[in-house]
């Protein structure tokens, strides 16, 4: 639990510095709290875990989960820098909430019982409100802003109400064991639980805030919500399903597989229709979370790996994109299609770290995430989903598309802008788009990085 203790203490002292203007030490205060939190959970510091018995334990799967939210932070945090150097000290005060914020997903995918993850969602769902927001000169983060928190307070509510009725069946509110008192009960709480779960994790039909929210947040912090946030969510949506297998009803998996389809045929066709690269990547995010939902169907301690890779590999993906976009909406006053034009000619390295994060994602062989997505796809066939499988593949080459939309606009020959990107980060963002490829060569690697 040291971990926890770190990263709050950390995100009060920063949120101190920004008020007091000493700006100069919060990315490396930032830097160290994620260094030492990260060596905690490797190590397996459990220091201070007495005074929380039965609310967290981070052990196997729950520490791969922290541990990749931690590895994940610490590869966006460096793009942080940006906000100081361009004078955006409004938006680098809010650094502080984002380090909060990885506490309540770390909280989120240890918990013990039902309140404490209820505790960790709100941790982490009241930090996005604020991050969604943050630019109040921005119309539009002041929208999504007000859409956010309104649809995930309901979903809250959601949340909150499953697990009142999953308490009165079980006669318990930890995960670990239930005594089932009333079966029928038992289940209609596990589709109000989901439920509010899906909205979190941006799944059909709670799908409907993504784009607007990630088009009017400040796209550095839509680089936090498409990626912890979405660890996080299926981080305890898995915790919940290892530790309820033994009771789940037979007729989950098919529930969850509903919920695939919707989600990819949704997400693609609106994909489709979209000329801003945020809201393309929003409608991605929802066909994504279909694959990663497949990591869920029939998980057991013996194949979560599946679903821990996918989450790697999109996020890793999701990070190179987004920071992409980041500094081409920066500099253009832009993010549509046209924006991207002649991106190639004039920073090369830009244009082909995203042409691989894209391809990736839409799971191309020699990436990461053609492999996370054979590992699901293997998953789901060997329980005797033949029909989603094909169905899924389909929709994998279908989406294609749209991500080479984007790679069409950065290898147009037309536009005459000129992107000017510090080294620095040209060599962050190589650097990831190389474990990309990496962990489609070699993804074994990752599971001695994780533990």
């Amino acid at each position: 639990m040291s971990a926890i203790i770190i990263l709050t203490i950390s995100s009060l002292l920063i949120l101190f510095f920004g008020f007091s203007k000493q700006r100069g030490v919060i990315l490396p205060l930032s830097f160290i709290a994620l260094i030492a939190s990260f060596a905690m959970l490797a190590m397996g510091n459990n220091f201070w875990s007495e005074y929380l018995t039965n609310m967290i334990s981070i052990q196997s799967s729950s520490k791969s989960f922290a541990l990749l939210i931690c590895a994940i932070a610490i590869c966006i945090f460096p793009f942080f820098h940006e906000l100081i150097k361009r004078g955006n000290e409004e938006l680098a005060d809010f650094i502080g909430i984002i380090l909060l914020s990885i506490v309540g997903a770390i909280v989120m995918v240890s918990y013990q019982n039902m309140m404490t993850l209820f505790l960790g969602i709100e941790i982490l769902s009241i930090a996005m409100y604020v991050l969604a927001g943050a630019n109040r000169r921005s119309v539009n983060s002041n929208e999504a802003s007000i859409k956010y928190f309104i649809l995930g307070s309901f979903a809250s509510a959601i949340l909150l109400f499953g697990i009142a009725l999953y308490y009165a069946a079980t006669g318990s509110l930890s995960i670990i064991n239930p005594k089932l008192i009333n079966s029928e009960l038992y289940q209609f709480s596990l589709l109000i639980i989901f439920s509010g779960f899906s909205f979190k994790v941006a799944l059909a039909p709670f799908h409907f805030w993504v784009a607007d929210v990630y088009q009017g947040t400040p796209t550095l912090f839509v680089t936090v919500m498409a990626t912890i946030v979405k660890i996080a969510g299926f981080g305890a949506l898995a915790q919940f399903v290892l530790s309820q297998n033994s009771v789940l009803p037979s007729w989950i998996n098919w529930f969850f597989a509903l919920i695939i389809l919707a989600s990819m045929f949704i997400g693609n066709i609106f994909a489709y229709s979209q000329s801003s690269v945020k809201r393309i990547l929003a409608f991605s995010s929802v066909v994504q979370s279909g694959f990663i939902l497949m990591g869920i169907i029939n998980l057991d301690a013996n194949n979560s790996w599946s679903l821990i890779y996918y989450l790697t590999a999109y996020a890793l993906a999701s990070i190179v994109t987004f920071i992409v976009v980041y500094f081409v909406e920066e500099q253009s006053g832009s993010d549509h299609l046209d924006s991207f034009a002649g991106l190639s000619k004039s920073n090369p390295v830009l244009a082909v770290v995203m042409s691989i994060a894209l391809i990736s994602l839409a799971g191309v062989p020699l990436t990461a995430g053609f492999m996370s997505k054979l590992y699901v796809l293997r998953n789901i066939n060997s329980i005797g989903f033949t029909a989603l499988m094909v169905i899924a593949l389909v929709l994998a080459a279908v989406s294609f598309y749209y991500y080479f939309k984007i790679i069409n606009a950065m290898f147009s020959p037309s536009g005459d802008r000129r992107w000017s990107v510090h080294f620095s980060y040209s060599a962050v963002l190589v650097f990831i788009t190389i474990a990309i490829i990496f962990l489609g060569v070699m993804p074994g690697v990752l599971h001695g990085f994780l533990g």
